[in-house]
């Protein structure tokens, strides 16, 4: 299991873009541009799902200590 290193706050922001991303991307746009926000958008909903960012593990970044205090 990945460590959690979003807040809640984090993981709801990702989860509404991610939505709105990929509900613009699936029904607004067409081509390239169409796969890869809808790409975007699966990632940002999976860390939101997760509670997991990658990014935020190469740089050491965790969000969800913040929200603990």
């Amino acid at each position: 299991m990945l460590p959690v290193n979003e807040s809640v706050l984090d993981r709801d922001i990702r989860l509404g873009v991610g939505l709105l991303m990929f509900l613009f991307g699936f029904f607004g746009l067409t081509g390239i541009w169409q796969i890869m926000l809808t790409v975007i958008a699966v990632l940002l909903i999976l860390s939101a799902v997760t509670g997991f960012c990658p990014l935020y593990a190469v740089l050491h970044v965790n969000t969800a200590e913040h929200s603990k205090r």
